[in-house]
């Protein structure tokens, strides 16, 4: 079976989409498939490219921005002619290139870019756009969701779909780098700057609650928001604005870190949360995270997305003793076991195969 990954991305710009489409094609390989990867350079792919290794991959230069229209991408594409051509992430060139392509079979991940936060921000050029693209290649392919939300998400949109969805989650590495042990405190937040992220409102929400209440932010983002970032962390007395960080340096801030806060409006599955909770992090997080199983088993919190109910479940979590923080710690690290990128990679390898010996086009 000859596999394709496209994202129109192979960078950090990325965001989660750099670390979930490279762990499940990496998984993928290592279970025995053929796995090629597809998709744009831009000015920050030398820098991140080694996590594609070994995989073989085909980087095109970006046209007209991150839209991602590349002539080089479409004929490679030809060239291989995949048996699953599987795209991760729609609204861009990506989608005409997968729907005109040949393939044995097309997989659409929408990567949480179907939620109607998604959806609300520039509606008509998205009519638009997927009357063109979308929803013709929806018509003939099936849809990896990450949760029953982005289900009945791409349910809404496109109703036919209906029998043509499933659901698997991203992962993890059961290997991750690992930082010094020592003793936890204060909260942090790793993750893309953006406003839909809510990172602003995070801070200014947390300066209420004292000196002594120290939150971490770490992340990258646009030049101009994570200006605005940097001000307002250095306006405050209990917020530092660490900038990026990567492989030891956020192992250790996870493992420094009691609580793990992530107050989206809108995920289709946060890779960051399964990396905090694997470090043993008590997670606090929105509706918008996309993560009910934590909430309803007892391994995070939920907090509004309009921070009113931030100060009082931060400060009782923040109380707890050592040894209860021990047991919730563990408890987060034990649950994160279900996410790990071999047992998720395995079950998509044999949804391949399903969709593969049922014909493998969408019927609808």
């Amino acid at each position: 079976m000859r596999i394709v990954h496209y994202s129109t991305l192979l960078s950090r710009s990325a965001g989660g989409l750099y670390f979930s489409v490279s762990g499940l094609a990496k998984a993928q390989a290592a279970l025995g498939a053929e796995v090629t990867i597809i998709g744009g350079a831009d000015a920050s792919f030398e820098a991140d490219k080694a996590i594609w290794a070994p995989l073989e991959v085909h980087a095109f230069p970006l046209r007209l921005g991150r839209y991602g229209l590349a002539p080089t991408a479409l004929a490679t594409l030809w060239r291989l002619k995949p048996d699953i051509l599987h795209l991760h992430g729609i609204w861009t060139a990506g989608s005409l290139h997968a729907a005109i392509a040949p393939a044995r079979a097309r997989i659409v991940s929408p990567r949480g870019m179907l939620e109607s936060w998604i959806l609300a921000r520039k509606p008509r050029v998205k009519a638009v756009h997927a009357a063109l693209f979308e929803r013709p290649l929806l018509r003939r392919a099936h849809v990896h969701a990450l949760n029953d939300n982005e289900r009945q998400s791409v349910e809404a949109f496109m109703p036919a779909l209906q029998k043509r969805i499933f659901v698997l989650p991203n992962g993890i590495d059961e290997d991750p780098p690992h930082g010094p042990a020592g003793q936890r405190s204060g909260a942090l937040y790793i993750g893309r700057l953006h406003e839909k992220k809510q990172v602003l409102e995070l801070i200014r929400a947390w300066s209420h609650l004292g000196p002594e209440q120290k939150l971490v932010v770490a992340g990258w983002g646009a030049p101009a928001y994570t200006q605005m970032v940097a001000d307002a962390a250095g306006a405050t007395r209990n917020v530092t604005f660490v900038g990026p960080l990567y492989g030891e340096a956020k192992a250790e801030a996870l493992t420094c870190a009691r609580l793990f806060i992530l107050p989206s409006l809108s995920e289709g599955l946060p890779m960051a949360v399964l990396e905090a909770i694997q470090h043993g992090c008590v997670p606090l997080l929105t509706d918008g995270c996309n993560l009910p199983e934590l909430l309803a088993d007892g391994i995070g919190e939920r907090i509004a997305s309009d921070f009113s109910d931030l100060a009082p479940i931060a400060r009782r979590n923040l109380a707890l003793s050592d040894a209860a923080f021990a047991a919730r710690s563990q408890a987060a690290t034990a649950y994160s076991r279900r996410y790990l990128w071999q047992s998720i990679a395995r079950c998509m390898l044999a949804r391949y195969e399903a969709i593969l010996t049922s014909g493998g086009e969408g019927a609808n």
